[in-house]
């Protein structure tokens, strides 16, 4: 991914990417000097989420909460392993995010959740999604990066960012890690040199493919509440997009590629000013955007509560 950033500031092309900004920060301002916008993050998640946060926290005065979920998994009726899961996107890729550390706000405290705790801490619960039922919520990401990217942080008493899975996924995993499965250690006495981690893509990989006529789900839920005009205020964004079945598209590939797409063709029209490392958050029009995605099948829906 770094390489793919360096060669656009080195040839002055702008770049949209759907991985983490957070590790090409520091080629902002030398893509500055370059005038070439860069935009990572600008997928599912992080990017449909984060359009939806910049703009939610312009509707309040003090905000305490920001929460974020988002996961992919199969409809129930192609539930039909003991995971209850099956793969809409790299699988490899799947099981590399839960070896990185959470990091959340709370009671106005920075916490950070360690990789091996991932799926067995405090942080785990389960949450009542719309049309779905409960799902199992599960700390992955780094929330206090985006609370400061937002600017909201010092009003900030509670930020997490989670991915969603039909309930039982962490008494799976939690397991799996203890059993040191996911290492990239090699094992010793095999030969070619082989790693638990990558025995488990090639053991699990066959076994979690969708079949034509079943579909993925990609769920999403941003929490907000605080101040505004004091007066408590509550906002909750919701997304479920489902795979096309006439077409084959996954959800995820929906979820991830449109917003992609979308941001490339605002940055080729002059729609998204500035030049550096850029942000979904910040830095792309929200009303647009959504229509965009209206237009492509995929719709947020808003409810607002003020006591």
């Amino acid at each position: 991914m770094l390489n793919a950033f360096e060669a656009a500031i080195e040839t002055r092309v702008p770049l949209v990417s759907t991985n983490y900004g957070k590790p090409i920060h520091h080629l902002h301002p030398k893509a500055q000097a370059a005038g070439v916008r860069l935009m990572p993050e600008c997928g599912l998640d992080p990017g449909i989420d984060l359009v939806i946060c910049g703009h939610a926290v312009k509707q309040f005065d003090e905000l305490h909460v920001l929460n974020s979920y988002c996961g992919g998994f199969p409809e129930k009726k192609a539930c039909t392993n003991p995971l209850n899961y099956k793969i809409s996107w790299n699988f490899d890729m799947v099981l590399r995010s839960h070896k990185r550390a959470a990091v959340f706000i709370k009671e106005g405290r920075r916490i950070e959740v360690p990789a091996e705790r991932q799926h067995e801490n405090e942080m785990i619960h389960t949450l009542e999604f719309p049309g779905l039922g409960k799902l199992e919520a599960i700390p992955n990401g780094d929330a206090a990066f985006y609370t400061e990217l937002l600017k909201v942080g010092a009003g900030i008493r509670e930020a997490g960012r989670y991915s969603l899975r039909w309930p039982g996924w962490c008494a799976f995993f939690a397991a799996i890690k203890r059993l040191g499965m996911l290492s990239d250690e090699p094992l010793e006495g095999i030969r070619p040199p082989l790693t638990p981690h990558e025995f488990m893509v090639k053991l699990l990989e066959p076994q979690l493919q969708y079949a034509e006529d079943e579909k993925d789900l990609v769920a999403m839920i941003n929490l907000f509440s605080g101040l505004k005009n004091g007066r408590k205020k509550t906002l909750t964004s919701t997304l479920l997009i489902e795979r096309d079945l006439s077409s084959g598209l996954f959800a995820m590939s929906r979820g991830v590629g449109c917003p992609a797409s979308m941001a490339a063709q605002m940055l080729a029209a002059g729609e998204i000013r500035g030049t550096g490392v850029l942000n979904p958050a910040v830095d792309i029009p929200h009303g647009p955007f959504m229509a965009g995605l209206r237009e492509r099948g995929i719709v947020v829906h808003e409810t607002e509560v003020v006591a």
